[in-house]
């Protein structure tokens, strides 16, 4: 009898334990699904998956699809001369991949912690441009543009608990990516001749000094360039392409 009554009491005393401690802190999730909201305000869909390897380290994939969104294009150059500055815009897209690595000093997918990222992407465009032919005829076309890199950063941020299982992710990030610029115009309106020049125009370019294009925050120079019986070309190899990485991501861990 007497060894029932003291079963019964600690059976009672180790419930009461448990009763008082909350759900939330029994649950040690060992991955979390997660979406970026503020990449939708960029019009980029994304989905980020974070997996436990350690007491205070993660390895994660984010990935996703850049929508159309206007980015601006410029270019400066001296006309007879007169300094000269053309504006126009792109609406690159295309998919995005950043593998990445996290220390957290406290407890993995708990409180401050630092990333270390890749970046790859590869968006498709097209560029408007104005060409005269030699009859005089005005021609309004779009070159075919892709462009492409890989490269790596830094990162720091925050994550904690919403719920038992909601997360929340507050990061920010830096790095750079190397990568090329092809640009291509077929227009059907265009004769050999006139993709000829087009493709001196490019080389005379390359010899400028005086004219300079800036697209995605990088001077694009040394084109390589090409023409056909249907096309013309140009390719910018070696680009240096800024990376920002960060925003505000919801997750669910199990």
């Amino acid at each position: 009898m007497k060894r029932i009554l003291l079963c019964s009491a600690l059976a009672l005393g180790l419930s009461s334990l448990y009763a008082q401690e909350p759900v939330a802190d029994l649950f040690s999730p060992r991955r979390i699904i997660k979406t970026n909201l503020a990449g939708y305000a960029g019009l980029a869909v994304n989905l980020n998956y974070e997996q436990k390897i350690g007491g205070k380290t993660s390895l994660g994939l984010l990935g996703g699809y850049k929508l159309p969104s206007t980015i601006k294009v410029s270019a400066l150059g001296d006309l007879d001369g007169e300094r000269q500055t053309y504006t126009g815009e792109v609406e690159p897209s295309g998919p995005f991949v950043n593998p990445y690595f996290r220390f957290y000093p406290r407890e993995t997918f708990h409180g401050f912690y630092l990333e270390v990222f890749m970046r790859w992407f590869s968006y498709d465009f097209k560029l408007p441009y104005d060409y005269v032919t030699n009859d005089g005829r005005v021609i309004q076309g779009a070159m075919d543009g892709n462009a492409s890199a890989f490269g790596g950063g830094l990162g720091l941020g925050v994550q904690f608990t919403l719920a038992s299982r909601l997360f929340m992710d507050i990061g920010l990030g830096a790095g750079l990516a190397s990568g090329n610029v092809h640009l291509e115009t077929n227009d059907p309106d265009l004769t050999l001749a006139d993709y000829i020049t087009i493709k001196e125009n490019i080389e005379g370019y390359q010899d400028d000094a005086d004219v300079q294009v800036f697209m995605l925050g990088d001077i694009l120079t040394d084109p390589t360039a090409g023409a056909s019986t249907t096309q013309a070309w140009a390719d910018f190899e070696g680009k240096l392409f800024p990376i920002v990485r960060g925003g505000i991501s919801i997750g669910y861990a199990f």
